[in-house]
């Protein structure tokens, strides 16, 4: 019976100094450029959403409350609308005859870059064709993937070498 005690006392001992888990570092989401189907106001939170339901451990998200001063962990995302480049001359909305084919899609082009601790750390860069706004399943499906791509388990930051591997990177 004393050695039952003295085996339950150790596990005890192991169980509480066991390393607690860490809490995910809250990221604020801002951006400097209109996606279609947006009004600027509402894209922070659009994106926090998205990125929030792409499943990368380790990170929360919100809007940012102001982009007038940025929040020292943050990530900005930069979008660009592509032109159409199917003919001699480059237009931003294709000709009634490409939109048949095609459909409404527009090409953007996407870059997000992470901040922590007001330090620029890395980016993910990419590219979709999109209709645009937040019924958009096509946006939706291509910020989970940057966000996987950037902060994922085998995503951008965690592949910067800071220190030991397998270890989420911290201040």
């Amino acid at each position: 019976m004393a050695h039952l005690r003295g085996i339950i006392r150790i596990l005890i001992i192991l169980l509480s100094a066991a390393p607690a888990e860490a809490a995910p570092i809250a990221l604020s989401v801002m951006t400097g450029d209109t996606l279609p189907g947006f009004e600027q106001s509402a894209e922070p939170q659009y994106l926090a959403h998205e990125m929030a339901a792409s499943g990368v451990a380790g990170w929360s998200f919100m809007a940012a409350p102001s982009p007038a001063l940025p929040p020292r962990d943050r990530i900005v995302w930069h979008f660009e609308l592509d032109p159409y480049a199917g003919g001699g001359v480059r237009q931003y909305f294709p000709m009634p005859g490409v939109r048949r084919l095609f459909g409404t899609h527009h090409l953007i082009t996407a870059e997000a870059m992470l901040y922590l601790d007001d330090q620029y750390q890395t980016l993910m860069f990419g590219q979709a064709a999109i209709t645009g706004g937040a019924e958009d399943g096509e946006l939706a499906g291509f910020i989970r993937r940057m966000t996987q791509g950037l902060l994922g388990e085998h995503g951008a930051y965690r592949s910067i070498d800071m220190g030991r591997p397998g270890v989420l990177p911290r201040r």
